[in-house]
């Protein structure tokens, strides 16, 4: 394992003073791969090897005879070759070994960008195990002649009610690289959400403090996206490092899902996802109800004899003193049943658990980690209908003033807004093509909602929230007019009802505004006073093929599958529409009336 003891750190920042985590913070480097010599490092990564495909402009091969280490570089080559009779576009990457949690994460790199057709990407996702794709962060993704980065998060995990979770984040965000062709780009993923960096600068925030897992980083370069420019390859794309920054997080938990919710009712129930589960098939049972803390608890008991039990490893976590909690409750009388903490550096700390009906707190002793990781096991071993039910496993370091432990809102909020934006501070648009795309299941429906507070920094007709399609009937944007009024456009850009109030807004100042739409009537607050109020509108809020956008409302970029292509015909609402120039915060909308 490449970890970085704290006597070498000094020298590391004295030699590479221009790649630091933000100041101030308390973060110290765990692990730094530099490919250094002429062979990849097998035991911290492994080569990306597949074919990406699908919706109907992707198709790449992933080899390992495309990526090798020279020069102190990951170089992945991108080609246009044939493989056993058959053209194939061809790039690759690596993934590494190792999982990685909160932290701050950097990498130095060199994307190709010289001819249409590569996807190259710093980003995190999965883990060593198949059960561990909780969430995606994509650090960038860029696509070649594209000078627009995306700066996403998705979340894998639904809730009851809801289908399919909405994208929480997907920010794009104008780049540059340095005069030499590089790329600083970084992100800080904590217990709040994830912070994005281009070149030593935030650019984009996402804020979702349900975001807990340790998972693995990719470095990667897909050829075969959208139309391919084949005169201009073999060509590559060049990682220069990737780093790891760890930092302690006193009161807050480290272990993803010790509360057992994470499986929700999508995900089989007897492999907890991001736990390895071990021996009798269906002794590991996730279940809904009664549970100490929210709504679902882990049971591990059969019908017949059994042994089972669940585990977790925790990979680059700071050194020090932690403690291991839980609450349990058991039939007893089993041959074994036990939390235990092990492969820390010092002797196995095992509680054993005792008959109890009630939840009861257990808690190890004080664990001293002493090699940036641990393992945590359940298990139980036992006879026919004996049981042990554990929920709320917290893995903390304690906060020095000895208060409790700092929880993260509920995991399942049907009350929350299906999707918002900028809650802590406001987002700037300076009229460029920076924008936010959000998802197709966003403001969807015969119901919706959107409630914001906007600054306009110019009186003039700009768009700077919408998700219209070009035709059809169903749809919606939200209009600011030159003279301070707006505009709730429902339905797309070529078949729409225009419901228009004057005098909402004004030069430099925030204002609080609310649309609705239920069933054919439109609503629009001011302050929470309405000020509008149409009916007898026939189109609709149904529409699920556009993407919604906040800020850039024109087409030049278009949401497909999980990229964003550049399709080069914009098509804004209107052709003297510009791009939002001002403020939004307190974004949030909803399938739903609000008042």
């Amino acid at each position: 394992m490449k970890y970085i003891q704290s006597s070498l750190f000094l020298v590391f920042v004295l030699q590479m003073s221009f790649a630091q985590p933000p100041a101030g913070k308390g973060y110290t480097l765990l692990f730094d791969e530099s490919f250094k010599g002429n062979h990849l490092n097998e035991q911290d990564w492994r080569y990306r090897i597949d074919r990406r495909t699908g919706f109907g402009y992707m198709d790449g091969l992933n080899r390992k005879e495309n990526v090798f280490v020279k020069d102190g570089a990951l170089h992945v080559v991108l080609n246009h070759e044939k493989i056993d009779g058959k053209w194939e576009n061809t790039g690759g990457g690596v993934i590494s070994n190792h999982n990685f949690g909160y932290g701050y994460y950097e990498c130095l790199s060199k994307p190709f960008m010289e001819g249409h057709g590569v996807h190259t990407s710093f980003w995190q996702r999965g883990g060593k195990n198949p059960n561990n794709n909780i969430f995606e962060i994509d650090s960038y993704e860029i696509d070649s002649k594209t000078w627009v980065a995306t700066n996403n998060l998705y979340f894998d995990l639904p809730f009851k009610g809801i289908d399919r979770r909405p994208w929480p984040h997907r920010a794009q965000v104008p780049f540059k690289f340095d005069k030499d062709g590089w790329f600083l780009d970084a992100y800080e993923f904590t217990p709040e959400g994830v912070i994005f960096y281009d070149n030593g600068n935030i650019v984009a925030k996402a804020e979702w403090d349900q975001l807990n897992a340790h998972q693995a980083v990719w470095l990667t370069a897909l050829n075969g996206v959208g139309k391919v420019d084949s005169t201009v390859q073999p060509a590559e794309s060049v990682f220069k490092y990737f780093r790891y920054y760890a930092k302690d997080y006193p009161g807050i938990t480290i272990l993803p899902n010790g509360n057992f919710e994470y499986n929700q009712n999508k995900y089989n129930p007897q492999k907890p996802l991001c736990w390895n589960t071990e021996g009798t098939n269906g002794a590991v049972q996730i279940v809904e109800g009664d549970a100490f803390l929210e709504n679902y608890k882990l049971r591990i008991g059969a019908p017949a004899p059994y042994n089972a039990g669940i585990k977790q490893q925790l990979e680059y976590i700071m050194n020090g003193e932690y403690q291991l909690s839980a609450m349990v409750r058991s039939s007893g009388g089993q041959r074994a049943a036990y939390i235990k903490a092990s492969d820390f550096g010092g002797k196995d700390l095992v509680v054993k658990l005792s008959a109890s009906e009630k939840w009861t707190r257990v808690q190890l002793p004080p664990i001293k980690v002493t090699n940036h990781q641990i393992t945590i096991s359940i298990a139980s071993e036992g006879a026919a209908d004996q049981w042990m039910e554990v929920d709320d496993v917290i893995f903390m370091k304690p906060i020095a003033n000895g208060d409790g432990i700092v929880r993260a809102k509920p995991f399942a909020n049907l009350k929350a807004p299906i999707w918002q934006l900028a809650e802590s501070e406001p987002i700037r648009f300076i009229g460029d093509q920076k924008f936010y795309f959000f998802d197709r299941n966003v403001g969807y429906g015969d119901t919706i909602s959107i409630d914001m507070n906007i600054q306009a920094a110019e009186l003039a007709n700009m768009t700077p929230i919408a998700r219209i399609p070009k035709t059809g009937i169903s749809g919606w944007s939200i209009q600011l007019k030159k003279n301070g009024g707006i505009v709730f456009r429902i339905g797309s850009i070529e078949s729409h009802t225009d419901v228009e109030v004057d005098n909402i807004y004004e030069l430099g100042k925030m204002v609080h505004l609310t649309c609705e739409y239920e069933n054919g009537t439109a609503f629009i607050y001011k302050s929470g006073k309405l000020v509008k109020q149409q009916s007898g509108i026939k189109h609709l809020t149904k529409d699920a093929t556009a993407a919604g956008r906040v800020g850039t409302v024109g087409k030049d970029f278009e949401a497909v599958g999980d990229v964003v292509m550049q399709v080069g015909n914009s098509d804004k609402e209107n052709g003297v529409l510009k791009n939002f120039n001002g403020s939004i915060q307190h974004l949030r909308i909803y399938n739903r009336r609000l008042f």
